[in-house]
């Protein structure tokens, strides 16, 4: 994915309409479409709200997701091209109308009574397309992916400790934990985020799990915590990736180390695999000084 992209993936998008008049919440954008796509592209086009200042246009990567992977507000046109798409990957759309004082509700761009599912290699299709034909898409286990934003009790709240459950499931977090700060607010998705511990350190960020299904593609955010003279001084970060189909006793790498060489910039990486049986898989980083965050970890069924 492109870096334009990749930076406004990390907005959140759970902004609360209380106190917003009716007539204004209601007055969303019409006729949502997919005007266009390619192999990289999608067009989405609407008709125009008469009264309009402004409009946000958004792509999710999950039907029921809430935090947009791309967001543009667009002021003095009714379409937007998102480009430097994966053209075999999943998205949905939405739009909603800015006023002067109020926004609106999100319209979503539909096939039917659902939500469009859009791959840019072949526009809108149905939610089962590509299953079992040996080239389409994959389904993503149950509880990924895994962002780190509900957690039951209390959460780890240091470095001190070596696990925590999620959803997903129970990660080895030694000198790493989950996190909510303002000054992580550029860089993570959504609310929280997980934040490994530099000054040398060189942690595994660990699945205490297998799915049983193998993998078809692994793929995660990362990059540098913050923007704080700590991490900037501190990259570049190498971030190893790999699994193991042994409960961890033994871990395959999957291909080289990542790079982050910049703290202004959120990097997004994703595996194709074909991983068949049992698997876990961790993420681990140098003993570079800069922290680093990991977020929105993703898992699909071989």
């Amino acid at each position: 994915m492109p870096a334009f992209i990749l930076l406004l993936a990390s907005y959140s998008c759970k902004e609360d309409n209380t106190g917003i008049p009716d007539n204004y919440r209601d007055r969303v954008p019409e006729n949502v479409r997919l005007s266009a796509n390619s192999p990289s592209s999608i067009t989405v086009t609407w008709d125009e709200i008469k009264g309009a200042t402004a409009y946000t246009v958004q792509l999710l990567g999950y039907k029921e997701s809430d935090v947009a992977v791309a967001s543009y507000m667009v002021n003095s046109t009714n379409q937007y091209v998102f480009d430097g798409l994966d053209e075999r990957g999943n998205y949905y759309a939405r739009v909603r109308t800015h006023f002067k004082t109020a926004t609106s509700n999100w319209a979503y761009l539909m096939n039917g009574e659902e939500r469009a599912r859009i791959i840019p290699a072949y526009g809108v299709v149905d939610e089962d397309f590509g299953e079992g034909d040996g080239g389409g898409t994959s389904e993503l286990y149950d509880q990924f992916p895994e962002g780190w934003e509900t957690h039951e009790g209390t959460r780890k709240k240091s470095y001190a400790g070596t696990e925590d459950i999620f959803p997903s499931g129970e990660w080895l977090m030694p000198d790493m934990y989950s996190i909510s700060t303002a000054s992580m607010a550029k860089n993570r998705i959504g609310d929280w985020a997980l934040l490994i511990r530099g000054d040398g350190y060189s942690p595994y960020l660990t699945m205490n799990f297998d799915l049983p299904n193998g993998a078809s593609k692994f793929s995660f955010y990362y990059g540098a915590a913050t923007q704080n003279a700590n991490d900037t001084k501190g990259v570049p970060i190498a971030v190893s990736v790999a699994y193991s189909q042994d409960g961890g006793e033994t871990w395959v790498p999957l291909g080289d180390d990542l790079v982050v060489t910049s703290a202004d910039e959120q990097y997004f990486k994703e595996y194709e695999l074909d991983i068949k049986g049992p698997v876990r898989f961790r993420i681990g980083k140098d003993a570079s000084n800069a922290r680093l965050f990991i977020d929105e970890i993703a898992v699909y069924k071989n």
